[in-house]
């Protein structure tokens, strides 16, 4: 469903573009449905194979299999938008000093948990690491090929696949942030997400694993000498041991288990992530 979301994409305005899916390892017939859809449909589709297991390996071989100036990114359990591929096209052209924009995501099936999502209606820049995790993720975002040159690829350690299993995306949007470049959220850029977790305990693992992706973040660069982020992980890990009080009036308890997810993480960035 997410390739052939494709087929409707209006690129009247879009001079040249292409379709690049990466084969992340897959033992299923992957490769005979894209082969299919190339026989059928008019796509400037590209299949690339790529053993190395991980998102983040995966979307480094797109990344340099890549020919255009623009690199957007999507995940296979997505809908684009018709207008996906011009809102991203219109965004760099009319500011050529941006180097990365997010775009809105919201639910393909409203039954599914209320979790990520971008749902935020107004253009807006990011400069901080608040304004980085709450508008942009990364099933939805286009990075000049110029700013992935300069800031690096993503860690192919970190990432689903990996021992440290979340935060591929947020980490290379963090490296971007510090260098200086533009970086804007911007809602006519707009995908669907049908990632189709309706039990809690899916829900509780993805958070978990966000908890896991954000303290490994942090560690790997306070190990390279960002010291501010110190500071930021003393008020996070007290926030996770604190009461507060929530506006439907109840009172939250201190989330132990989070704060044992986010130490060991912290730990092993710090320790082995470079």
């Amino acid at each position: 469903m997410c390739i052939r979301r494709f087929l409707d994409l209006d690129v009247r305005s879009v001079p040249a573009w292409e379709i690049v899916i990466v084969d992340n390892g897959s033992s299923d017939d992957t490769a005979q449905t894209v082969a299919e859809l190339q026989k059928r449909h008019d796509l400037p589709l590209r299949y690339i194979y790529e053993p190395t297991p991980g998102v983040s390996a995966a979307r480094n071989a797109g990344i340099r299999a890549a020919r255009y100036d623009i690199l957007a990114f999507t995940d296979d359990d997505c809908r684009v938008d018709p207008s996906w591929l011009s809102a991203i096209q219109q965004c760099f052209i009319t500011d050529p000093s941006i180097a990365m924009v997010g775009g809105r995501v919201d639910l393909f099936d409203p039954a599914d948990f209320e979790i990520s999502t971008r749902r935020f209606e107004d253009r807006f820049e990011i400069k901080t690491i608040d304004d980085m995790f709450t508008r942009l993720i990364g099933c939805n975002v286009a990075i000049s090929a110029d700013a992935v040159r300069r800031a690096g690829f993503f860690d192919t350690a970190i990432g689903p696949g990996t021992a440290f299993k979340a935060g591929e995306d947020h980490e290379l949007f963090y490296r971007i942030l510090k260098g200086g470049a533009k970086v804007v959220y911007e809602p006519e850029v707009r995908i669907e997400h049908a990632h189709g977790r309706r039990e809690k305990t899916e829900v509780q693992a993805l958070k978990a694993n966000y908890v896991k992706g954000r303290a490994t973040i942090f560690g790997k660069h306070i190990r390279a000498g960002d010291r501010d982020l110190i500071k930021r992980v003393y008020w996070e890990l007290r926030a996770y041991l604190s009461s507060r009080r929530r506006p439907d009036g109840t009172t939250s308890v201190p989330e132990l288990g989070s704060v044992r997810i986010y130490v060991l993480s912290l730990v092993r960035g710090f320790l082995f992530l470079h």
